[in-house]
């Protein structure tokens, strides 16, 4: 299993496999931060879905 560094630069090299690893890491955060009072907001989750992958795209590692 690759590192959360080694996907990152992954995802910044458009790997979508790299990418998936990460939301599934992380998937039960995106899902809580996708609910408004109490109801899972589907809208909210692509959202989530599309702010992650944008910062992902722009994080600077530094090594």
């Amino acid at each position: 299993m690759k590192s959360l560094v080694e996907l990152v630069l992954l995802v910044q090299k458009e790997d979508e496999e790299a990418f998936s690893q990460i939301v599934d890491s992380f998937k039960l955060l995106l899902i809580k931060e996708s609910c408004r009072n109490g109801n899972f907001d589907e809208d909210c989750y692509q959202e989530c879905m599309i702010r992650l992958y944008l910062a992902l795209k722009k994080f600077n590692i530094r090594e």
